[in-house]
This record gives structure tokens, C-alpha cells and sequence, in this order.
């Protein structure tokens, strides 16, 4: 079966963002690659940026489903918040694609730019699901009274900063392997938070 156009011009964009970023392609570049005609292109995004945020839009619900798959597996708050960390890694290791496009984003766009505040407004999606489970890990008397908010941003900002260490090589060259630093995150998650 034939892919539709805009299919076909977000698989294109999908292959040229890793490879070139959001600077480095234009809608001629992807109508070229994708055998369209720019007017084509237009017909279905309004701009390079609306397809950027498509694409942003589409990985961050990939993640999300992955969160609540991995929450929905564990009983526990403190299970359920390793399984998040769980599920970013894997999104780290099995969609790099999806996941450079995003830090790309985090890194070229700021508060200013036209647009970015509805990507930051879909991240802020992924922070809820880990406030959430931290507010019911409270209210069920598993988890000492902490900001759940701030507690789900340190805990982001954490994974993060870990996988970009990972994206350096710094945890190679430490020889810090996943499991290693899983197991420390998850020690830190149970004496930190546990009533």
C-alpha cells in the first residue's frame, strides 16, 4: 500500500532532522527527498516548523504510552517511578531517532520562539504522569510529603543529565553501565522518598 503525502513527508523529515537538525533542512529539501512538490509539502504543513512539531508531538505521545504501559506493570510508587526511568531509557536505546529530534528541541529553542511554548505545554505531559504517581504514592502514606512537582523535575533532570553523559561516552569511560546506574537511581528513589 502507498503511503499518503503527509505520511511520506513526516518519514522524510524523520530521516533528515537526526542527520542534519532543524537548521540544516528546508521544505525544498524535504520535497526533494520525499519526490513532492513543495506546494505539496504546504498543502499538508504550514511550515518546516509545523512539521518539526509533529514530529516532537510524536515521540513525546510514544513516550507517554511507554510511562503508563511500564506504570500500569508495578504495584508500588516507587516501582512505578523506576519504571518510568525504565522506559526513558529504552526510548533512549530503541528511538535515538525521536529522541535527538527532541533534544534538539531542548537545546535550539527557547521560551521566545514562536511555537515552542506548545512543545514545552506537550512535554510538561510527561512531568504529570510522574507528579501524579508521586502524589499517590502520598496519599496512599508510601511516600514521605515532598513537592511532587519539583520532586518529577529533579528526577527528569537526573535521567537526563545521565543520558547525556551516556550520548558523550562520560559513563563508558567511567564504566558506569545502565544497570549500574539504575540500581543507584533506584536506591536513591527508595531512602530518599520512602516513608
Amino acid at each position: 500500500m502507498r503511503k499518503n503525502n503527509r505520511e511520506r513527508i513526516l518519514d522524510t523529515a524523520r530521516s533528515l532532522l537526526p542527520r542534519y537538525g532543524y537548521s540544516g533542512i528546508s521544505i525544498r529539501a524535504i520535497a526533494a527527498r520525499a519526490r513532492l512538490t513543495t506546494g505539496a509539502i504546504y498543502f499538508h504543513f504550514a511550515s518546516k516548523r509545523d512539521i518539526y512539531k509533529t514530529i516532537c508531538y510524536e515521540a513525546i505521545d510514544l513516550l507517554l504510552t511507554r510511562f503508563r504501559e511500564g506504570i500500569a506493570g508495578r504495584s508500588t510508587p516507587n516501582q512505578k517511578l523506576i519504571s518510568i526511568y525504565d522506559s526513558y531509557i529504552e526510548f533512549f536505546h530503541r528511538h535515538r531517532d525521536y529522541y535527538n529530534i527532541l533534544m534538539e528541541y531542548k537545546a535550539h529553542y527557547g521560551s521566545q520562539e514562536s511555537g515552542s511554548d506548545e512543545i514545552a505545554r506537550k512535554f510538561t505531559e510527561l512531568t504529570r504522569v510522574t507528579e501524579e504517581t508521586i502524589s499517590l504514592g502520598i496519599s496512599e502514606n508510601r511516600i514521605r510529603a515532598i513537592d511532587p512537582l519539583m520532586l518529577s523535575v529533579f528526577l527528569a533532570a537526573v535521567t537526563e543529565g545521565m543520558l547525556q553523559y551516556k550520548k558523550l561516552g562520560l559513563l563508558d569511560a567511567l564504566d558506569i553501565t545502565d544497570e549500574r546506574f539504575r540500581g543507584f537511581m533506584a536506591e536513591i528513589v527508595d531512602r530518599g522518598i520512602h516513608i
